[in-house]
């Protein structure tokens, strides 16, 4: 005879699983923190502060600048005056040098005016406008009034002739091919001879001087 199954099987009970706090231990918590501490030193060493300049393989701005090539002379100059030319004489005479005829603004492009032995007369130009017609290339172009842009540019009178050499040279050099470089100097020579003039220049005044 069988035995009865319930009386023969031994019954057992299993608890419910259960979760316990366990206090993180002290050494994790430093080494977070150490790693935290360390991460931070280092981006600030070598991470270049999210700056835009800074690429692979350089580590920092400092690097980047360090190996940039040398750069000085003429070329400086000539960006300088490309900015400023942009920003003061662009909308007249176009970024191109071409000018705006049907507004009397003559073009730049190998003008006998840009291409002068010297920058006398440019300087002049910029620094106090121009008043009446013009001929460029043979064709007269009737102006009405070019603005005193030299005397309007902001700052002293030596960053003024600074900024005016800077647009003398670039506008040489981008339509006349004219290599030399119009100092500051130079300018500022030809602004002492002018400096008490209020009025526009004409183009017969501007004859008169050092071509």
């Amino acid at each position: 005879m069988n035995a009865d199954p319930k009386s023969s099987c031994s019954e057992t009970t299993e608890g419910e699983p259960t979760a316990t706090m366990t206090p993180m231990p002290v050494w994790l918590v430093a080494l977070m923190v150490s790693l935290l501490f360390l991460s931070a030193w280092y981006f600030d060493l070598y991470g270049g502060w999210f700056e835009s300049k800074v690429f692979s393989p350089y580590v920092s701005v400092a690097d980047v600048q360090r190996f940039q090539p040398k750069t000085g002379g003429i070329a400086d100059t000539v960006a300088r005056g490309k900015k400023l030319f942009a920003d003061n004489c662009a909308v007249c005479h176009m970024e191109t040098g071409v000018g705006n005829p049907a507004n009397g603004c003559p073009p730049l492009i190998d003008s006998e005016w840009v291409k002068s032995p010297t920058a006398t007369r440019i300087a002049m130009l910029i620094s106090k406008g121009l008043s009446g017609p013009i001929t460029v290339n043979g064709k007269v172009y009737n102006t009405g009034v070019m603005l005193a842009v030299g005397d309007s540019l902001p700052g002293s009178e030596a960053e003024k002739a600074e900024k005016i050499a800077a647009i003398a040279t670039y506008v040489r050099f981008q339509f006349g091919k004219i290599t030399v470089e119009t100092k500051t100097a130079q300018v500022q020579a030809v602004r002492e001879s002018i400096k008490d003039r209020t009025a526009n220049f004409t183009e017969e005044e501007l004859l008169k001087a050092e071509p």
